[in-house]
């Protein structure tokens, strides 16, 4: 049982792993958030949790890049992204056919609410205990399912275009409590923070995943600014009401 997932936040690895454990407790883990260190080749006997963050309602350009260099070669993949209880969009309807290209057999699906990477009061506390006993669920019903099924198959509607890949301009600066340990730089995955000097950061290479902020121990990396702060506020109101997960097993 593989679990293969892109996670700056981290609340994406919590939800694949969930997935797969309803599945089995024995688990192959990829953490492919700064690339894939050697080649990750399936089967047609295997099954894989595939998960990414949703990125103003796409897969990260990242991500799909990263998967892309998969070799599903016939293997049956369960489809999640993570959300910030706003919207998710096209992210599934992608990773379908990023999977499909590398070789998979998607055969279900699931969006699940996670903490907001940008604005955490949106999504605060998820997943939580019930959101990941509901993955753990989701996982065992999509093999279950998938065994009724025409060899598997999931088919998602595919939209003419996707919608474009947002720009967010949000870069995360470092306070006083840097000690310039350079782990923000060792986990950047673009490699956008300074290795010398972890306080500058280039903005054109920056993607705003937030992992640099997730990772650091010392809590000396954050968004600020009056922009960030009036953009956060309209954000939070607008997005306030809790979303429940949404599951998609194909008939």
């Amino acid at each position: 049982m593989h679990v293969i997932f892109f996670n700056p936040a981290r609340s994406n690895k919590k939800i694949a792993e969930a997935i797969g454990s309803g599945i089995s407790d024995d688990l192959i883990i990829h953490d492919i958030t700064q690339g894939i260190q050697k080649p990750i080749e399936l089967t047609s006997n295997d099954i894989a949790v595939v998960g990414v963050p949703a990125f103003s309602g796409r897969v990260p350009s990242l991500a799909a890049e990263y998967l892309s260099q998969l070799r599903g070669r016939g293997a049956r993949a369960i489809l999640a992204c993570a959300y910030g209880n706003c919207h998710f969009e096209d992210t599934l309807n992608e990773l379908s056919t990023i999977c499909i290209n590398a070789g998979f057999v998607p055969i279900s699906s699931g969006a699940f609410v996670a903490r907001h990477s940008l604005f955490p009061e949106l999504g605060k506390g998820r997943p939580d205990k019930k959101d990941l006993n509901n993955a753990r669920r989701f996982g065992k019903q999509s093999v279950l399912h998938s065994r009724i099924t025409d060899n598997g198959n999931l088919t998602i509607e595919e939209p003419t275009a996707y919608r474009p890949h947002g720009v967010v301009p949000l870069v995360a600066k470092s306070n006083s409590n840097c000690n310039f340990c350079g782990i923000c730089a060792r986990s950047c995955p673009v490699g956008a923070i300074d290795n010398h000097n972890p306080k500058k950061t280039n903005k054109k290479v920056c993607i705003s995943c937030t992992r640099c902020i997730e990772m650091c121990p010392y809590d000396a990396r954050k968004f600020g600014g009056l922009m960030y702060y009036i953009t956060n506020k309209r954000f939070v109101d607008k997005h306030r009401i809790q979303k429940e997960n949404d599951i998609y097993l194909p008939l």
